[in-house]
């Protein structure tokens, strides 16, 4: 198996042992033992995974085999036995001890047990011999270093159990946005879950999608983790500087996430999203005025932004000016989402300031004929009045205002009380469109009724009114 094959099943392998995968870490570094016997790594962590205190044994003293000076495999050794000796202490109590017996001077003495004679016939792990001295040896590369393409970004030989490169300081395990389990960033999926983690080889963009899957799992310390892995890899990254004091703030971390902001501010003054998250950070440290200048700012650079509207609610809501805060959440209800989390908030704040109507009522044919009948019963009335209450004599004026009447009145009616009403929906073809046209159908619909009423009107224009009798 070629090298760099080698150290990522290596890599692989203690991923799967500190993800407490026993099974899969055993067969892995079996593996990686069958390719290379000489691997101290494997044995090492090959001892962690398994249940049998012999062949724990065998793996720490083929590691002194290979590296007499190994501390590791010396304390574990040590550890063994110790737990050893604690299971053969003889239980004390109340039992009697049998009298000793007499032990025949002529009984040979029992020798230890060495580990090239010890008997573990039944384990498959093998037992190294200890290598033939050379006449002219040469200090050996340290163990634990990878030759060849060690760390897959930089190339550069790596320590196998390393998860951070000392050279190109970039993270060489990454955890699942799912499970949270530690992944090598070789591995296209996290070996608990099955999460699909990405291509390393794309380095920015395998560091971007993580993030964005970290924010969406609300992992905050992950999420700033591969945030200053793309810092490493492209300083110059767009908008750099506001994620990272985003990832700072959502760390818990508020002053390191201000110096992030005012550097962005240096380079970006004008930017909307910049400017919503320093007001963001300012709202939750309770500075309520500058936020709310903050807040201000980005709806001037940008009056689409639903959320800083909904702040802007929130806070004028809090200063007890009700009828700024509920323009403010109308703007947000027209502008976010409706079927998302912050729609959801506006509708009810919306509600808390001034009670609308039950859903079933506002999409209902009986409320909107309701509201209608009023503007239309005025226009009706007028024109019966004009014409001496026979409707023969109801002019022309009068039929083109009756016909006027009913259709300025469901304008006015959709554009003001009933923006979801049952016949406005499917004209616009969108449950939103009348909603942000509210007020150019609600302009129309009056334009259209007082147009009704006037020509209602113009008959008497033509007439005149007798003279009062002079006295």
């Amino acid at each position: 198996m070629p090298e760099p094959d080698l150290q990522a099943l290596l890599r692989a392998g203690i991923t799967a042992a500190k993800a407490g995968q026993r099974e899969q870490a055993r067969q892995t570094l079996l593996r990686v033992i069958e390719q290379d016997e000489a691997s101290i790594p494997a044995w090492l962590w090959l001892s962690t995974v398994l249940d049998d205190q012999e062949e724990r044994r065998i793996c720490l003293e083929n590691v002194l085999t290979l590296d007499p000076d190994n501390a590791h495999a010396r304390a574990g050794l040590l550890r063994l036995d110790q737990a050893s000796k604690e299971d053969r202490r003889p239980e004390t109590g109340d039992r009697r001890l049998s009298p000793p017996t007499d032990l025949s001077p002529q009984t040979p003495p029992i020798e230890p047990k060495s580990p090239a004679n010890s008997s573990l016939r039944s384990s498959h792990y093998p037992r190294l011999q200890p290598r033939p001295p050379t006449p002219d040896p040469q200090p050996p590369a340290p163990a634990t270093l990878a030759t060849g393409n060690g760390c897959p970004f930089c190339r550069k030989p790596i320590s196998a159990t390393a998860i951070l490169c000392p050279h190109c300081q970039l993270p060489l395990v990454m955890n699942c946005p799912a499970c949270g389990a530690e992944t090598d960033v070789e591995q296209p999926a996290c070996p608990r879950c099955g999460q699909a983690m990405g291509n390393y080889r794309r380095k920015v963009g395998y560091f971007s999608s993580l993030a964005a899957a970290y924010q969406a799992n609300h992992r905050p310390e992950d999420n700033l983790k591969a945030w200053q892995a793309i810092e490493t890899l492209q300083p110059d990254y767009p908008n750099l500087r506001l994620r990272l004091g985003e990832a700072q703030l959502a760390a818990g971390r508020p002053d390191r996430a201000m110096r992030h902001f005012e550097q962005a501010l240096a380079e970006t003054p004008n930017s909307p999203e910049l400017h919503y998250a320093l007001a963001e950070f300012q709202r939750q440290r309770g500075e309520h005025q500058e936020a709310f200048t903050a807040y201000l700012k980005v709806t001037q650079l940008d009056p689409k932004h639903g959320l800083a509207w909904l702040r802007l609610g929130q806070l004028y809501e809090g200063a007890r000016r009700s009828q700024d805060a509920g323009q403010a959440y109308r703007r947000a209800a027209a502008l976010l989402p409706a079927d998302s989390d912050e729609g959801h908030q506006v509708q009810q704040q919306l509600q808390v300031l001034r009670p609308g109507l039950p859903p079933a009522m506002a999409t209902g044919w009986s409320e909107l004929l309701r509201q209608m009948t009023g503007p239309v019963v005025i226009c009706l009335l007028a024109v019966l009045l004009d014409a001496g209450l026979r409707p023969w004599w109801i002019s022309w004026s009068g039929w083109l205002a009756l016909l006027l009447a009913p259709l300025g009145a469901f304008l006015w009616v959709s554009g003001t009380s009933l923006p979801q009403n049952p016949l406005i929906r499917p004209l616009l073809g969108d449950d939103n469109a009348a909603v942000e046209l509210r007020l150019p159908i609600a302009i129309l619909g009056a334009g259209l009724w007082l147009l009704s009423f006037g020509l209602i009107l113009l008959p008497l224009a033509g007439q005149s009114f007798p003279r009062p009798p002079s006295l």
